[in-house]
């Protein structure tokens, strides 16, 4: 009897000691926690990023330059020639004009418009002006020959007609259409009369100017 009660005594003292365990409670002072925290997710490596698209800017062809070409003239030049001890004496003067496919009728509308002032100014003189500008009927070559027809310029330029006027005015004229139309005859007419130049600068209808035949200036 005794043993049973000293059971029941030790069993009370161990269920009460049991019962006074302290039990754990969440701590108010917001310990660190073992939920994971949300924030703002990245990409994984290697994954693929697009960029943004760009546009190249519109280029923009700059115009070609027209076509030039350069042409020789031949004047008379008081400052080369201060005596102008030869009437027939030229010298040449070279231009940067318009490229033409017919360069002898172009060289000879520059010659026929006279010197430049800035030539003017370097002692280059003709016969020549902005008065003889539009005297160019037609300049054509033929074989070995250039023919050059002009306007009636007689009126215009009167003196060309003295002994050193028409040397200075026909070796102007005949070099410089050489030396454009690549020939080494070239014959000249007026209103397409031969005759009527040749004896606008007293000179005689013979062999060397086709005795002033009119035909090559009529086509």
């Amino acid at each position: 009897m005794r043993r049973l009660a000293a059971l029941v005594l030790g069993g009370a003292l161990v269920l009460a000691a049991c019962s006074a365990e302290p039990t754990a409670t969440p701590s108010a002072s917001g310990g660190p926690s073992a939920a994971p925290t949300s924030g703002t997710p990245t990409a994984p490596s290697g994954t693929p990023t697009s960029a943004a698209p760009t546009t190249a800017a519109p280029t923009t062809a700059t115009p070609s330059e027209p076509a030039t070409m350069v042409v020789t003239l031949y004047f008379s030049n008081t400052v080369l020639d201060p005596g102008v001890s030869d009437c027939a004496q030229v010298y040449a003067v070279h231009r940067t004009i318009p490229a033409s496919d017919d360069v002898l009728t172009a060289t000879m509308k520059e010659l026929l418009a006279g010197p430049s002032a800035e030539e003017a100014a370097k002692g280059y003189g003709s016969w020549f002006s902005p008065s003889t500008a539009q005297a160019l009927i037609s300049a054509r070559v033929s074989g070995t020959t250039s023919y050059i027809n002009l306007a009636d310029i007689r009126t215009v330029i009167p003196n060309a007609s003295t002994s050193c006027g028409s040397a200075s005015l026909l070796a102007q004229l005949r070099t410089t259409a050489q030396q454009a139309g690549m020939t080494p005859r070239v014959l000249f007419a007026i209103n397409g009369k031969p005759t009527l130049f040749w004896e606008w600068l007293q000179l005689a209808c013979d062999a060397s100017n086709d005795n002033c035949n009119p035909t090559p200036f009529a086509s």
